[in-house]
């Protein structure tokens, strides 16, 4: 965004226009999910057919050696990522990979050190620039308390090399401390955390929550929680997540994660407390509960989260029956197509950016594309039946993603000033993205009213000249 800004202003201001307000437009729900590096094939498979649906996809791939240099799990030559890059250039997709490291002392070596941090910044823009990234999400994990005015440093250093490309910053969930101690006086006085919410919302353009892994961390939820409670991520902590990182992040940037897996667990009985503790045996995706469901003959239930479970004795299954070791309590919760609904119904309410979905590998649950597609279509329809704000909103311009961009394509489509004649922008297919097609559209539409300057920027003008048709 950063010198974008600047650019656009400086051409407005050449052509004689004076525009109101941001240049980036808050009225998209943008829709992204990562696709990760070890079903890469499979992942670019799915989302293949599923690409109108998103505004972005993130490549899961890189990790972070010991000294600071990028590691890359997947190359992008290989040829489901060229493909899924070529794909998403021709409808307007962002492509932004995604960094995951979570070594606590390499991280604070590393950024703590200003040659060090350098390094590391370099080694990303080498990747964005010899990939003609996007941009790039950050996702820096485990971090210590002390590698927090590092981590502000870092993103600043970052979002100034990238330019006008994209900065975003995927972090941990935060919940409210009221809900995370028993009582007002267990909670520590000096308590600090790894990231300053205030300069993340500083310095990137998207901020991704990801709110899921919760398990027992919410004692309120715990105690009003009837039955079995460890979930993946309950729609009400999301809620007291994201309304938490609302007081320091802009709504404009910020995304809610939606979790597409789930986790089993041991029961433990504790005779002394009279209470339940568990332990994880295994993080798994649908597929897995479905086929142990009918393996059990088991129909799962929703809990009190609105995610799927069931509940069984190791007894049960087939291979150890007659076994002589002692059985054991389990317990499996797990998010599906109607969990990612409630999340999506939930950013709607909150007003909030979007949602990212991890992950896509075809093996969540089938019905996820009906959900996402549903929103889109909503928000779609809704800008549909609210085309007058496309003549009295704000301006429009090149470099602008918006819901009303894509009715400027309706109307220029239907017109007859083509902005595409197949793929994104084409009648039918049109896009939020204000890119170059939209443009020479527009400077055609212009030149035939004889709106001078015909410059491609949608200002009062042409406004006018759309209303007298």
């Amino acid at each position: 965004m950063k010198s974008l800004r600047y650019n656009m202003l400086s051409m407005a201001v050449f052509a004689g226009i004076i525009f109101p307000g941001g240049v980036f437009a808050a009225d998209v729900f943008e829709i992204s999910g990562w696709i990760p590096y070890w079903r890469s094939e499979q992942g670019v498979e799915n989302i293949l057919p599923n690409l109108g649906t998103v505004t972005e996809v993130n490549p899961f791939m890189y990790g972070v050696r010991e000294d600071g240099t990028l590691r890359a799990e997947s190359s992008l030559e290989k040829p489901e990522w060229v493909r899924l890059k070529e794909e998403v250039q021709k409808q307007q997709v962002y492509f932004v990979p995604t960094i995951l490291w979570s070594d606590a002392d390499a991280i604070h070596a590393t950024l703590s050190d200003s040659g060090n941090r350098a390094k590391h910044i370099a080694g990303i823009m080498a990747e964005v620039s010899q990939y003609g990234l996007d941009g790039i999400d950050i996702d820096y994990e485990r971090k210590y308390a002390s590698t927090r005015p590092y981590f502000s440093l870092f993103l600043k250093e970052l979002n100034e090399a990238l330019g006008t490309k994209m900065l975003q910053c995927t972090i941990e969930a935060r919940t409210p401390l009221e809900d995370r101690y028993s009582s007002p006086e267990s909670i520590p006085p000096d308590i600090e955390y790894a990231n300053e919410y205030s300069d993340i919302n500083r310095y990137c353009d998207r901020v991704r929550i990801m709110a899921y892994d919760q398990g027992r961390i919410d004692l309120t939820l715990n105690k009003k929680s009837a039955g079995p409670y460890i979930p993946v991520a309950d729609t009400a902590w999301a809620e007291k997540v994201i309304r938490l990182a609302l007081k320091d992040i802009s709504a404009d940037k910020m995304v809610l994660g939606i979790p597409t897996y789930g986790y089993e667990y041991n029961m433990v009985f504790n005779a002394e407390t009279n209470g339940i503790s568990y332990e994880r045996v295994t993080s798994f995706n649908p597929a897995y509960a479905q086929e142990l469901s009918e393996k059990l003959n088991k129909t799962p239930i929703r809990n009190s989260a609105g995610e799927l479970f069931i509940l069984y004795t190791t007894a049960e299954l087939p291979e150890n029956k007659g076994a002589l070791s002692p059985a054991r309590v389990r317990i499996l919760s797990w998010g599906d197509a109607k969990t990612a609904q409630m999340k999506i119904d939930l950013a709607e309410k909150l007003g909030i950016r979007g949602v990212a979905v991890f992950k896509i590998d075809g093996e969540q649950d089938p019905g996820l594309w009906d959900v996402l597609k549903k929103a889109k279509e909503n928000v779609s329809v809704s800008a549909e039946s609210s085309y007058e704000a496309l003549l009295s909103g704000a301006d429009l311009m090149y470099g602008m993603r918006t819901e009303r961009v894509r009715l400027l394509q309706m109307f220029l489509n239907k017109q007859g000033y083509a902005v595409a004649s197949v793929g994104g922008g084409s009648a039918g297919n049109e896009t939020v993205f204000f890119g170059p097609a939209t443009r020479a559209a527009l400077i055609r539409f212009q030149k035939a009213q004889g709106i001078q300057p015909a410059v491609g920027y949608f200002g009062p003008i042409t406004r006018s000249a759309m209303k007298a048709l």
